[in-house]
């Protein structure tokens, strides 16, 4: 049997149903194809013929414009702009009186703007009134067709390739411009076949109906003799199926636990996404007139939260906000609003979560605590910001503690996690007092990346929950982390839309 005769015996039904298009076109748009056959079916023909060389597939993509539901307008009763000028051609009008003649408010507010910079009208006042007089340019300008009017006024839809430069221009300018015209990806999949397509399609088996399986009544017929059977293709091609594993940011999370639990820290318990202010601001000294409150930094949500109950917790963080409480310290100066507290957000940070535990007596003296959980806060998305992301909150709380012993956990958290370049800058933060930065340096970009928060709490944000001992603290973002143990350049690559889905798929790493 020679291979072509193999091969057309190896078609099903769908494939031959594809093919047999082909006997009068050498070509077709995938589209044209499908028709009203299920398109599923014919796409997966499609993709097993052009694993066996039978036909060709051809992807491409081209924008076209067309006029938007203004310029459908504008076609049809010129530009506003130009109808302005026709109308002020005669003698000076008012803006009442361009409105008496069919031009809208915001047609004239395009149209004053456009004329003034190309110096075609002028405004004057006339007694009490502010009319719009046409100038020598403009008499001009209306002796002839503008390129914009023409463009519109053309055949539509356009390839944006082939536009002369003087088109070029008028749709530069009209696109500027709201709904007058639109530029329109259209994709394109043409589908061609082969030389050894062709062959298959002139060979004998290939109208022939083939016997695909025996059934039980064939054979006791024995219905099946002297008919051909359908070749079954053992080596064709099969759909890539990906087993399930580990998202590489599940097990940085992994790894960030394990070594919090090797040098002796507990983990905190917490579900919270939507917060309250009270809990992740006021509870922790962040003043009330703090620019993280704006709503550019932080996504507020149109419900209002609970205080807690404890009346007596309330009132010594009023107090500590407006004078400083038993600290020592002046506060803030100002009257602690509760209906800011109450404001309910998405929480931008963990810290939140430690107040918590803080106010529900939850920790032990001395101690080690951690927490992993999302946070949300009004970044512009780049390479190193997303607005949402990890953050691992961590802090110990003893007595003597220090500055060095701040800096050293913090080295020996990242030594765990193979970042051994780290070093510090001293930074600001309303509730802890010296704060420092840590920055580790990434391979890959060549340059110091920030990767932590941190330093000692203030007294005024602990001395409501009795605390009257040192405690250092820290964030760390958990997505910058897992950039840097995976040389990955780009967070973007990691998690969201931009995802480098192969990545995800061949990783793997102890599973």
């Amino acid at each position: 049997m020679d291979n072509i005769t193999k091969i057309t015996k190896s078609l099903s039904e769908d494939e031959k149903l594809v093919l047999k298009n082909f006997k009068t076109n050498q070509s077709y748009e995938i589209k044209d194809l499908i028709g009203d056959e299920n398109q599923a079916k014919v796409q997966r023909a499609i993709l097993w013929l052009s694993n066996k060389n039978l036909v060709t597939s051809e992807k491409s993509s081209f924008f076209q414009i067309n006029l938007d539901e203004n310029g459908v307008i504008f076609n049809k009763n010129g530009l506003p702009e130009e109808n302005f000028l026709k109308f002020i051609k005669e003698k000076s009008l008012t803006k009442e009186e361009l409105i008496n003649k069919g031009l809208n408010q915001q047609e004239i507010g395009v149209s004053i703007g456009t004329l003034k910079k190309k110096g075609l009208m002028e405004m004057k006042q006339d007694g009490e009134s502010q009319v719009f007089e046409i100038t020598k340019n403009g008499l001009e300008y209306l002796k002839n067709d503008s390129l914009e009017y023409k463009f519109i006024k053309s055949n539509f839809p356009k390839k944006i390739e082939d536009l002369q430069p003087e088109e070029q221009f008028a749709f530069d300018n009209l696109f500027k411009r709201p709904k007058i015209v639109k530029k329109e990806e259209v994709k394109s999949n043409i589908i061609t076949i082969t030389d050894l397509g062709k062959e298959v399609i002139k060979n004998s088996y290939f109208d022939k109906e083939l016997i695909g399986s025996l059934t039980k009544e064939m054979l006791q017929s024995k219905d099946y003799k002297g008919k051909d059977f359908k070749i079954y293709d053992l080596t064709s091609k099969v759909p890539s199926v990906y087993g399930g594993s580990l998202h590489p940011m599940t097990q940085v999370v992994n790894d960030v636990k394990s070594i919090f639990l090797k040098m002796g820290f507990k983990e905190m318990e917490n579900s919270v996404w939507m917060e309250s202010s009270f809990w992740c601001m006021d509870s922790m000294w962040i003043p009330q007139d703090h620019p993280a409150r704006e709503v550019q930094d932080t996504f507020y949500l149109p419900y209002k939260s609970n205080l807690p109950n404890d009346k007596d917790l309330i009132n010594k963080i009023k107090d500590v906000h407006e004078n400083g409480g038993n600290t020592g310290s002046t506060g803030y100066g100002y009257k602690w609003d509760p209906e800011i507290a109450m404001k309910s957000l998405l929480r931008t940070h963990t810290t939140a979560n430690s107040y918590r535990h803080f106010g529900k007596n939850k920790i032990t003296i001395p101690g080690k605590y951690f927490y992993i959980g999302r946070v949300f806060r009004n970044e512009t998305i780049s390479w190193k910001n997303l607005p949402e992301f990890h953050q691992v909150e961590g802090f110990i709380i003893g007595e003597g503690l220090t500055i060095k012993h701040l800096m050293g956990a913090i080295k020996e958290f990242y030594a765990h996690m193979g970042v051994t370049k780290i070093r510090f800058k001293p930074t600001y933060n309303p509730y802890t007092e010296p704060s420092l930065e840590a920055y580790g340096y990434f391979e890959e970009l060549g340059r110091w990346v920030e990767l932590i928060n941190s330093g000692i709490f203030r007294p005024e944000s602990l001395a409501p929950y009795g605390i009257n001992v040192p405690v250092i603290a820290w964030g760390l973002g958990l997505e910058r982390l897992a950039m840097m143990k995976h040389s990955i350049k780009d967070i973007r690559k990691l998690i969201g839309t931009q995802t480098d889905v192969d990545f995800i798929r061949n990783y793997r790493e102890n599973q």
